[in-house]
């Protein structure tokens, strides 16, 4: 029987990079994404491999159009693994130093946390009742931290990293495993569009073999790299001025550009 991977954003990023990771014989991969040309290079390659690919441009905050595709692409094949790795990031995010317009709030939080949960409540019924499937939801060290670079982008993934904890608990009986995952800085496209530092940077095929890892031992939360990880756990226990301090301090001007998921 196929093996059927979804996964959203796989035009660019981690979601390219997961999907030419599974793609190969006995492999049903079904994409989205919001660049044609991309995904369409995309679908090439994996095809290329020997995964079977269908493919469509959706944008995540297209909640009823994405909710009809993801059901009938479960109705072909049922679903064993859903990705939600579509978001907006790197200098698209970044506000001026007044903060964010409500606009750009309102467009991080649609498809950063939002979409991730258009993403996964058509899929996560069908699961259930099957008692089988993994649900794996992509977010970021930053939203373990209020990073001044970016509170909304930093708020917006906290939330995704909260809904994944909720919805692993309440279907905790139910055979699907609920995986969230926390990277730090990736080598993308929408990481290399941020003028600053990007400490213990994997790349975007490395991190998908450390997920794919995660995901097929189930786990709970896959928080990459150490170091980060080892950081962001530390900060609980700064004192919030001197927290302050230093994260302000660290705070960069950041060119303007725009990733495309």
């Amino acid at each position: 029987m196929l093996r059927h991977i979804v996964i959203t954003g796989a035009s660019s990023g981690i979601g390219r990079a997961l999907a030419e990771h599974y793609a190969g014989p006995g492999v049903m991969l079904s994409l989205t994404g919001r660049n044609a040309e991309r995904l369409a290079a995309v679908v090439r390659g994996c095809e290329a491999r020997g995964a079977m690919v269908a493919s469509s441009l959706i944008d995540v905050t297209d909640r009823v159009t994405l909710a009809d595709w993801l059901e009938s692409r479960d109705t072909v094949q049922s679903v064993d693994v859903v990705v939600a790795a579509a978001g907006i990031g790197g200098a698209e995010v970044v506000p001026e130093a007044r903060g964010e317009s409500a606009d750009l709030a309102g467009r991080i939080f649609a498809t950063n946390t939002l979409g991730v949960v258009n993403t996964v409540a058509p899929l996560l019924a069908r699961m259930v009742a099957r008692r089988t499937g993994a649900v794996v939801v992509i977010g970021s060290i930053a939203g373990r931290i209020g990073l001044p670079q970016s509170p909304a982008y930093s708020a917006s993934k906290a939330a995704v990293h909260i809904y994944a904890d909720g919805l692993r608990r309440l279907v905790a009986s139910s055979g699907v495993s609920v995986t969230s995952v926390v990277p730090g800085f990736v080598d993308t496209p929408m990481s290399r569009s941020l003028a600053m530092s990007r400490p213990f940077c994997w790349s975007a095929d490395r991190a998908a073999r450390r997920i794919a890892r995660a995901i097929e031992r189930r786990e709970r939360r896959c928080i990459f790299p150490l170091p980060l990880r080892i950081a962001t756990a530390l900060h609980h226990f700064v004192p919030l001025a001197l927290l302050d301090r230093v994260l302000g301090r660290a705070n960069t001007v950041i060119r303007p550009g725009r990733a495309d998921p």
